[in-house]
């Protein structure tokens, strides 16, 4: 270590230049690490989605959300199960243990789900997503109709929706999914006249299989011509209202002269319409189509936010503005954001300005004060190279753990430079001063900052999601006070020699302050014969070392909040006490 600090010492460029470039990393870091409101915290969650147009919630719930749970439930690794059976649809959402491969969880749960007969054949395919419908939307837009719109009714416009805005917004980089409410879309309907389905002897079931396998793609075989081996496939039809009246849906052939078809024509209306809306939208008194746009995990919400509010731009001034339509956000996460990260940062500057001036009170010189001030930016953007490393982002909760950190890092460059200072004082020239002053004082320096940073690895070391939200903090101040430490041995040295060998420190020079300085020396006065009086023996230095500890002990039992271990204590003194009463 000794010749370490002088290395330093000696090599004060080589220095400067190390600390320029843990700035300017830190910078490059700061600008590439994703911002949003809180951590990111990691929830194995798989979610289980079955659409069954029509279906109540009783037979959603009873047809396909049972059968699933029953065949999903002996999946390992699971913690909880729950379902949730609505209007034509249903889902269930599978927790996992932390720490669980979501991968591997995804695989065997698709592998599970492709076992499972006999769900309704009007039913979808039952469909796993990875991202919880839960997540919190980063921004809520709304589609309304201008004063000089002259489209109809806004439940029509689900087709545009879909294709020219949903679209357009899902491929935002940083966009994980956007849903939409309000909207309809087009479909063909049939409107069956029973009394003609009843005069031809058909029955609903019979009419519903003939759709189906009117419109069903098939393959018809296979073609062998030489060498060359071709598969027929009957392609599906995408009928229209007048293709589909043509649809034979039962033939006779009972006659012997001929044989008659009865046609979808001949039973029903067919017909263009939209979906009956399930639920309305309104804002302001005017209906409107709502929007939730998701993130992608560890997407930057500012960037991805810009990003969209720019896209929405372009769609006002081309598709929608020739509609007569008007699409914008009504909620953006990153207002939120932004007043959170803008508060913290101003408790980072004042808290840095309170410490220099605590400093210049104490140090009563601008070199020595101008000297530790370094100490504070060097640690707090050196941590972001830490934290862009390790995959983790700025979030109020990182930021919170820098503003504890300011106060913190400094310690450090004190001890080191204040013993630099008091060795020059002494009559040491600067060179040895700062050398032998860090070199006095890196042991404690480092066990102090050890004993900080051995505080926070249980904290780190928890895979519950309590340990993921508060692992940002730790690592915050952790890395910051162990940069203070390599600081405090190798800046503050540095400067202290170039600053001490210019221009030599002198106690006459300091500014005085006249109230605070008498306060001061009365203190130190009194400190210093409290300390002679219980050095005096070793029996009262015990006795303030055990009557501390009693007081301590004291207030935390009565005062600190009752919580586990010290709530039972306190129960079991109350019936101590009730047992001695009784007794007496």
């Amino acid at each position: 270590m000794k010749d370490f600090i002088r290395f330093c010492i000696l090599n004060p460029v080589a220095i400067l230049a190390l600390v320029m470039l843990t700035i300017v990393f830190g910078v490059v870091a700061f600008k590439n690490i994703p911002i949003q409101m809180t951590p990111d915290i990691d929830k194995p969650i798989l979610q289980v989605r079955v659409s069954w147009p029509g279906a109540s919630p009783d037979d959603v719930e009873r047809e396909i959300i049972t059968r699933l749970e029953r065949s999903i439930s002996s999946l390992s690794a699971v913690e909880k199960i729950e379902s949730d059976s609505r209007y034509g649809s249903g889902r269930i959402t599978l927790t996992y243990n932390i720490g669980e491969n979501i991968d591997n969880a995804t695989i065997k749960l698709l592998n599970r789900i492709s076992t499972i007969n006999g769900l309704p054949e009007e039913a979808s395919k039952p469909v796993v997503r990875t991202s919880n419908s839960e997540d919190s939307p980063i921004s809520r837009l709304v589609l309304i109709k201008t004063k000089d719109s002259k489209i109809g009714e806004m439940t029509t416009l689900g087709d545009l929706v879909e294709f020219e805005i949903i679209e357009n917004l899902s491929r935002i980089d940083g966009v994980s999914e956007v849903t939409f409410r309000g909207g309809s879309k087009k479909e063909l309907k049939i409107s069956v006249d029973m009394q003609k389905l009843a005069n031809f002897g058909i029955n609903i079931n019979s009419l519903v299989n003939s759709l189906k396998n009117s419109s069903a793609q098939l393959t018809a075989g296979e073609l062998i011509e030489g060498k060359r081996t071709y598969t027929l496939r009957a392609e599906s039809i995408a009928y229209t209202p007048e293709s589909a009246q043509n649809i034979i849906i039962k033939t006779d052939n009972s006659s012997s002269a001929s044989s008659t078809s009865v046609k979808l024509g001949d039973v029903a209306n067919i017909f263009i319409s939209y979906k009956d809306p399930t639920s309305f939208r309104r804002i302001n008194g005017e209906d409107a189509i709502t929007f939730a746009v998701l993130r992608e995990a560890g997407a930057n919400v500012v960037k991805t936010m810009e990003l969209l509010n720019k896209e929405i731009e372009s769609l006002n001034k081309t598709n929608l503005n020739n509609k007569g339509l008007e699409l914008y956000n009504v909620y953006d996460e990153t207002v939120y954001i932004n007043n959170a990260i803008d508060l913290v940062q101003q408790n980072i500057i004042i808290g840095g300005i309170l410490a220099i001036c605590v400093l210049m009170i104490f140090l009563r010189n601008f070199r020595p004060t101008l000297i530790i001030m370094f100490a504070i930016p060097v640690s707090v953007v050196g941590t972001f190279v830490m934290i862009s490393s390790l995959g983790l982002s700025i979030n109020v909760i990182s930021l919170a753990g820098l503003a504890f950190a300011v106060g913190m890092v400094v310690d450090a460059s004190i001890v080191s430079q204040e013993n630099i200072y008091r060795l020059n004082q002494s009559g040491l020239n600067s060179e040895k001063a700062s050398l032998n002053g860090a070199l006095q004082v890196w042991k404690p320096i480092l066990g102090s900052a050890l004993t900080t940073v051995v505080v926070f690895i249980p904290v780190m070391m928890v895979d519950l999601p309590i340990g993921q939200l508060f692992r940002d903090i730790a690592v915050a101040i952790s890395v910051s006070v162990i940069i203070s430490v390599l600081v405090s041995l190798t800046l503050i040295p540095t400067m202290a020699n170039i600053s001490l060998r210019r221009n030599k420190l002198n106690q006459d020079k300091m500014f005085k302050i006249p109230v605070i300085d008498n306060l001061a020396n009365n203190f130190k006065t009194w400190i210093l014969k409290y300390i002679e009086w219980s050095l005096e023996t070793s029996k009262r230095g015990l006795t303030v070392i055990f009557s501390i500890i009693l007081i301590s002990f004291i207030f935390v039992f009565f005062i600190y909040p009752s919580f586990g271990l010290f709530t039972r204590w306190k129960q079991k003194l109350c019936i101590c006490k009730n047992y001695c009463s009784s007794r007496v």
